[in-house]
């Protein structure tokens, strides 16, 4: 449609001349409805004194028509314009061209005019309805509504009026009527007077309750409960905002959000408080019983409560609402801050985006930039830079501490919505954080683990701003795959790689201002030593047994992976026995055990070519020799066994096994039946039997046939078999022992 309103709404002096032209446009195209019919309507609802004969008029040609009674208290006005193909203009054959013909505004204070224009292809309905508002309100199918545009008489602001409507506006122009007498009735006309004050004109559906809300130039319907009734649509209302309903008694009402939003909104209007006796509490006392003064805000509750969702409409500006991402901003001196960052914006219709912004801040000492480049004017709304974008915008602190104020608005493409403020404060330069606790350089091993948890007292922020950290290099590099820093607890950790170097670290502390402070250490990686992987097991060696004992090839193993060599000693350093060799060169041990060797414990040291070393030690046992006894006679060569002189001899009593017991003649450690034969039937002269007295052989040991009760000494019966003694004690019992 190529018709619509030109202006917000005009606020005008008494008797002002309005062109129809200035307040709709009309362009030519053949979209355009054959009939437009211009409607006014003033709904007489004014406080004493109004006088009707003083209302407005349209003229044109020579012509002129006033505003007559449509019934209750609505006055109204209407002339039907054709159109024109040849000369794209709408024609009244009374009043002439549209764009010839104006509106006189009434000489009453505070009189308010909703012009509103429709088009129709119906001649006859518009001839027969263009003075019945009402009817053309209720009855889009035939009427197409294409606009309004208020004309207040109001002397007081006619030369105030903001050239589109925000809520600010909306709001301050509703606290103006705080304290005036007005009509209890004149609901509408208050709401439609705060609206045109503020800079747009509410839609003709607005002076009706329970009918379908309409757009109209800047107010567009934000809830509408005929069409989608929401039982929570008051948590959704908001300050700037306009509410038309169906109250609980029954009639028709509409407010003006002042304040809050949801239950916590507060609404100007003409609410009447009546006290405990009936009587009116805020009476205007002006010689009409009908009116009242207009209360501070009050409570939407008081109204809203019980109010059926499905007769309420919501208007809202059409006009984006810039808010602030943060409570204030605090920057040091010389330092900027993008607005990027700093402000979101939503809009009532989603579809459409932001295409200007408009950004001043009102310090002199500070700048705003744009793509890096001051704009030293723009100081005041009047100088506010405009740009299609906020990425290149920034503010710039200037050299003075203080305070400043940035404000900023956005345009959707059709309108500007409200400045949004954001307190700045500017400090003096900001100090980075500082190094109060050196981290000391570091020796690592290579084969270790790390983990080095620097102390939070490790840097300071001057301003006492929470840091963040990061370590890398001191070149800036990135820290090796082995190595990782845990920047929540300030933590290295991990595992120094053979042949590894040694390095330099460098930890960064970043404050909120995003200042930082470095510190750097040195890590200095020694090798390591060998390490023992497979420890020898303890031995257990026989007298006269060849041994051969070669370590496996993972006894040890070099972290830096270096060849080692090998050497063996006793225990506490001491040579090897001669008996006993060790081969270097295959890492294996060699010898025969000789007659009376004792246990001894062996120590492999292996050397890598660093020079480092580690050690093993492990036990040899030798064991005595052992005993077999046999009561009776010993048939079998198998049954004599060498034992070693330093063992004690008894026969427990009653027993038929003779055991070692220690020097000293303590408990018996075990019996023994295993060991080195004889062959004890070379002594017996092949008869098969023991003889009585003892016989040598200087190859083959010593025999002796002792008496099973024999409770002697082993020295005793030694001296016997040397010849040191010659009598044994009486034989009743019989065993056979070979001694080594």
């Amino acid at each position: 449609m190529t018709i619509k309103p030109e202006i917000g709404s005009v606020v005008a002096t008494s008797n002002q001349q309005v062109s129809l032209s200035s307040l709709f446009s009309v362009t030519p195209a053949t979209s355009n409805p054959t009939y437009l019919i211009v409607s006014g309507l003033d709904r007489n609802e004014y406080t004493a004194g109004y006088k009707t004969s003083a209302m407005g008029s349209i003229s044109g040609n020579g012509a002129t028509e006033k505003f007559g009674s449509a019934g209750g208290d609505a006055y109204s006005v209407g002339v039907v314009f054709t159109y024109q193909a040849s000369t794209g203009q709408y024609y009244n054959s009374t009043y002439g061209y549209f764009n010839q013909v104006k509106f006189t505004a009434s000489s009453n204070t505070n009189d308010n005019v909703s012009l509103s224009v429709y088009g129709t292809s119906n001649l006859s309905l518009a001839n027969g309805y263009a003075t019945n508002p009402y009817v053309l309100v209720e009855n889009p199918t035939y009427f197409n509504y294409l606009g309004s545009v208020s004309v207040v008489t109001q002397p007081a602001a006619a030369s105030s009026v903001p050239i589109q409507a925000t809520p600010d506006s909306i709001i301050a122009a509703a606290q103006t009527f705080v304290g005036k007498a007005w009509n209890m009735d004149g609901c509408w006309v208050l709401a439609s007077n705060i609206s045109a004050e503020a800079g747009a004109s509410l839609p003709a559906s607005s002076t009706l309750a329970g009918v379908t809300g309409v757009a109209s130039g800047e107010w567009i319907v934000a809830y509408n409960g005929l069409s989608s009734p929401n039982a929570n649509w008051e948590q959704n209302v908001t300050a700037g905002e306009i509410v038309g309903f169906v109250t609980t008694a029954g009639g028709g009402h509409i407010t003006t959000v002042v304040s809050g939003s949801g239950a916590s909104a507060k609404l100007i209007d003409n609410i009447t408080y009546v006290n405990g006796n009936g009587s009116i509490a805020n009476a205007a006392n002006d010689g009409s019983a009908n009116d009242i003064i207009v209360a501070a805000p009050h409570a939407a509750t008081q109204e809203f409560n019980g109010v059926n969702p499905s007769q309420v409409v919501v208007y809202e500006l059409d006009t984006p609402t810039v808010s602030d991402l943060v409570a204030s901003l605090s920057l040091a001196e010389r330092t900027t801050k993008s607005l990027a960052s700093l402000f979101a914006v939503s809009n009532p219709v989603a579809s459409q985006a932001i295409t200007e912004w408009q950004v001043y801040d009102t310090s002199t000492a500070d700048t705003i930039t744009i793509g890096g480049i001051a704009q030293s004017a723009d100081h005041s709304a009047a100088n506010a830079a405009t740009v299609s974008s906020l990425s290149a915008v920034a503010v710039l602190a200037g050299t003075t501490a203080g305070a400043d104020t940035i404000e900023l608005r956005a345009y959707n493409g059709s309108y500007w919505g409200d400045w949004q403020s954001l307190a700045v404060t500017v400090t003096a330069p900001l100090a980075a954080p500082t190094i109060t606790g050196q981290t000391a350089n570091q020796i690592w091993t290579q084969g270790q683990k790390v983990s080095l948890a620097l102390p939070a007292s490790t840097f300071t922020d001057p301003q006492a701003q929470a840091l963040t950290y990061k370590a890398s290099l001191s070149s800036g590099a990135a820290l090796p795959a082995w190595l990782s820093f845990n920047a929540a607890t300030r933590t290295f950790s991990g595992t120094v790689p053979a042949g590894m170097e040694s390095l330099t670290l460098k930890v960064t502390a970043t404050d909120s201002s995003g200042l930082s402070g470095s510190e750097t250490f040195g890590v200095t990686v020694s090798a390591a030593a060998p390490s023992v992987t497979s420890q020898i097991a303890n031995q257990s060696w026989t007298q006269g047994q060849k041994v051969s004992l070669a370590l496996p090839a993972n006894s040890f193993t070099d972290p830096q992976g270096e060849k080692l060599t090998y050497k063996a000693s006793q225990s506490s350093g001491a040579a090897l026995p001669s008996w006993l060799s060790f081969n270097a060169t295959t890492d294996s041990f060699s010898g025969t055990v000789p007659t009376g060797a004792e246990s001894l414990t062996l120590k492999v040291t292996a050397t890598d070519t660093a020079g480092l070393s580690a050690s093993e030690i492990f036990g040899v046992t030798v064991p005595a020799v052992a005993i077999a006894a046999k009561a009776s006679s010993v048939s079998s060569p198998n049954n004599a066994v060498a034992i070693s002189a330093t063992h004690g001899l008894s026969y427990p009593a009653g027993g038929n096994t003779m055991q070692f017991l220690s020097a000293s003649g303590g408990n018996a450690v075990a019996s023994r039946t295993a060991g080195v034969p004889l062959d004890l039937a070379a002594f017996a002269g092949g008869s098969g039997s023991f003889p009585k007295t003892p016989y040598k052989a200087s190859n083959a040991g010593i025999l002796a046939d002792l008496p099973r009760n024999y409770g002697g000494s082993l020295a005793s019966v030694l001296e016997q078999l040397t010849g040191k003694v010659t009598s044994l004690p009486a034989l009743t019992g019989h065993s056979a022992l070979i001694f080594a």
